[in-house]
């Protein structure tokens, strides 16, 4: 399943940028999206390259009933991201990989941080894949939702800290 969003901010790629190097930035995405126990951690590299990698365990109250006897401790969500150094213009892109341990379910995509009239739009395209016979579409769909509260959550928290001046 194919997912995509955009979102607009009145700041340069790399105020944007800087938000997602620091793991305290995702830390609070994580739990505005309700993620419980997240660990956020950064690597960054003297190019201006970063990778951030988080695992996170989420409810299972936030799954459909279906779904639920699947994952009655919750769900274990680990990603990746892997952002390149920043272009001539500024701009950034990044790869992303992420999984619900256990569920045999993968979130892949791309984040994309470009020059935009009036400061900088992110825009992640990414796909959902659940490897679950008979099963996958309807965990495909289960998950989408999810993802899109995610992608909420972390668009809600920038404005705040880009309002906090951050």
């Amino acid at each position: 399943m194919r997912l995509t969003s955009s979102h607009d901010y009145p700041v340069p790629p790399d105020r944007v940028a800087a938000l997602f190097a620091d793991a305290r930035f995702s830390t609070e995405v994580a739990r505005a999206a309700g993620a419980l126990e997240p660990r956020v951690d950064v690597a960054r590299d003297p190019s201006g390259e970063f990778t951030l990698t988080a695992r996170t365990v989420n409810p299972s109250v936030q799954l459909p009933a279906q779904i639920r006897p699947l994952a009655p401790r919750g769900l274990e969500i680990r990603q990746a991201q892997v952002w390149e150094a920043p272009g001539p213009d500024g701009g950034r892109r990044a790869t992303l990989a992420g999984e619900i341990v256990g569920a045999s379910v993968r979130i892949t995509g791309t984040v994309t941080l470009a020059v935009a009239p009036g400061g900088c739009r992110l825009t992640f395209a990414g796909e959902i894949k659940a490897l679950i016979p008979l099963l996958g579409a309807t965990v495909e769909n289960a998950a989408a939702p999810a993802v899109e509260a995610y992608l909420e959550a972390q668009d809600r928290v920038a404005r705040e800290w880009l309002a906090r001046g951050a």
